[in-house]
């Protein structure tokens, strides 16, 4: 679950800080304009391509990113929340009203052990050039697409492509392929440049009753 979770941080946290260490100038501009708002909101809908299974999911949600911090509210199909306040990487879930149940939590601090293990490092915007590099640029449209690869075997992603839209300098979609093969693409619309920071966005506290579990 900690390997998901991570993933999903990753690509949220991609988009906020870890352009301008790729060397790429289109990057550059996007990088900056998401570091220098006090808040971003954005709408986005996650799809899975299974190739074990053969089948798509897709989810719909709102992603809230704030000095390096961020928050995921899926609303479709299910009820999730993905939280990030810093330090603390928390996981909520609500089981389906049919079924019943607490809602299930797990949380997972980031220091220097977990860094090691995961991407944690580049997630944070630190490291993405020891891990990754960008291999092409093309234009499509009014759009501009990069390809990105990771520089060593062991990583979960293992291709991903960059969509943005070099007019306003906004991240349109982020598709990646994992170690299994599947296809997750992420697509972002309705973006919106804050120039204020709600701070309680990024505050968590487990609901009562929930079942807390450490990742």
């Amino acid at each position: 679950m900690f390997k998901r979770i991570s993933i999903l941080f990753f690509l949220m946290t991609f988009s906020w800080g870890v352009f301008a260490a790729t060397g790429n100038g289109t990057l550059q501009k996007v990088s900056k304009k998401y570091r220098n708002a006090k808040l971003v909101e954005m709408s986005v809908e996650k799809s899975v391509k299974s190739e074990l299974l053969g089948k798509e999911t897709k989810h719909e949600g709102k992603i809230f990113l704030a000095n390096g911090k961020f928050r995921w509210e899926n609303t479709k199909p299910e009820q999730t929340l993905l939280v990030f306040d810093g330090s603390t990487i928390w996981s909520e879930q609500t089981p389906p009203k049919e079924f019943g149940g607490p809602v299930q939590v797990a949380k997972g601090k980031v220091d220097k052990k977990t860094r090691s293990h995961i991407l944690i490092s580049s997630l944070l915007g630190t490291d993405l050039e020891k891990n990754f590099k960008v291999q092409k640029e093309e234009k499509a449209g009014d759009l501009v697409k990069l390809d990105v690869t990771p520089l060593y075997d062991d990583l979960t992603v293992k291709s991903m492509q960059v969509v943005i839209n070099p007019k306003d300098s906004t991240l349109n979609e982020i598709s990646y392929k994992d170690d299994i093969g599947n296809l997750t693409t992420l697509k972002f619309s309705d973006i919106e440049f804050k120039k204020k920071e709600k701070k309680s966005l990024f505050k968590y506290q487990p609901p009562k009753g929930a079942q807390v579990t450490d990742l």
